[in-house]
């Protein structure tokens, strides 16, 4: 894990920054290009409210020293976005929605997978003192 920051690193800002950008960018490609829906401004800034908030969420957590819950996270993440794009090919009506709902329910098992495995390691280092 070299390449991930060190705990309390100011590096953790700019992964944030940078991965905010990126879910961003991937979210509007996959609403707007993808699915093909008009562009809109209103449903762009939100979906970049929700790729910051997921971004500097989880970079907080690797912040904090959280390093495997941060990587989790964000592999949930890029598999939501995969599955999402998936999903939402020659979709109509419900369907579009339904792959957004893919798309968090990949985030949160992401998370809550990060959550498990840094409980473990936690248990693991209480265990050995």
């Amino acid at each position: 894990m070299r390449l991930i920051p060190a705990e309390r690193s100011a590096n953790w800002w700019l992964l944030a920054g940078a991965s905010s950008l990126l879910f961003s960018v991937l979210l509007w490609i996959i609403r707007f290009l993808v699915l093909g829906q008009p562009f809109t401004g209103m449903q762009a800034f939100r979906f970049m409210v929700l790729a910051i908030v997921l971004s500097f969420l989880f970079s907080f957590m690797g912040w904090l020293g959280a390093k495997k819950l941060w990587l989790l996270s964000n592999l949930g993440t890029v598999i939501g976005f995969l599955l999402m794009a998936i999903y939402s090919q020659d979709v109509t009506g419900w369907e579009d929605l339904a792959s957004f709902v893919i798309f968090l329910e990949a985030v949160a098992a992401g998370f809550i997978l990060g959550l498990i495995v840094e409980g473990v390691f936690l248990v693991m280092r209480l265990a050995k003192k």
